[in-house]
């Protein structure tokens, strides 16, 4: 929780991850970091852990400290909650606000009992299905953002494809290039919100929201719609002409 919080920068995480050589526990080892990136990215993130199928029953193999722990021990043990639904059924799951939380009765008291206001759970897969949960946690009701859901979204696929290759080429690097991009992208969209907010006069959400359904009606990722954005001003600054407007 917020005393035990990885306070690294997410530069420094990403190179621990790089330096974990293939072998025994490689996979269990890269998941911990994983954890640890996402509490140091994901803004509102208190606690994070990642659960897995093994032998038959969930269960925890990386967590931020105790709390989270017992945290999804809780769930295991009630057999409803976040982590279990996003590991069971493969898609992810958002508890906004666990003062308003109806679908699981006997978890929601246990969790608010320690501090928690807001889970958010995206399922890992492998080739034949779901196979555990990346799982967030924060003492602060909605404190997830669409932009923070899209960012946590990432590294719970990033973490998938960790475990269908099984720690192979871990040690090139390639896990941590591709969360460094994952990062690099979020930092061109912040950019890109500052952009349009200052544009349009408009709110932080309302600025990320109007770039999303830009980038989906053109069919084009997110981050690239944002560099675009981004591009634009530097070309105004510059005195260069800029590109043809097709949205913020």
């Amino acid at each position: 929780m917020p005393g035990d919080r990885d306070t690294s920068p997410p530069d420094q995480v990403l190179e621990r991850i790089a330096a974990i050589p293939a072998g025994h526990d490689v996979v269990d080892g890269c998941l911990r970091l994983v954890v640890a990136l996402t509490q140091a990215s994901v803004e509102g993130a208190d606690g994070v852990s990642v659960s897995l199928q093994r032998h038959g029953r969930l269960t925890t193999v990386a967590a931020t400290d105790q709390t989270i722990l017992d945290m999804d021990a809780r769930q295991y043990a009630t057999g409803e909650g976040p982590c279990v639904d996003a590991s069971v059924e493969g898609h992810w799951f958002h508890a906004e606000s666990l003062d308003h939380e109806t679908r699981w009765p006997t978890f929601t008291p246990k969790a608010k009992r320690l501090g928690i206001n807001a889970i958010l759970s995206n399922p890992l897969v492998a080739e034949n299905g779901p196979v555990g949960a990346l799982n967030i946690y924060s003492r602060t009701a909605a404190a997830f953002s669409p932009k923070e859901r899209a960012l946590a979204s990432t590294f719970a696929s990033e973490a998938s494809i960790l475990l269908r290759v099984g720690g192979v080429d871990v040690s090139d690097r390639r896990l941590s290039e591709r969360l460094g991009a994952a990062l690099r992208n979020r930092h061109i969209i912040a950019q890109a919100e500052g952009v349009v907010m200052e544009r349009e006069g408009i709110s932080e959400e309302e600025a990320y929201t109007s770039l999303r359904v830009i980038s989906q009606r053109d069919g084009r990722p997110l981050a690239e719609r944002a560099a675009d954005v981004v591009d634009s001003t530097r070309r105004t600054r510059s005195g260069l002409p800029a590109p043809k407007k097709t949205g913020p």
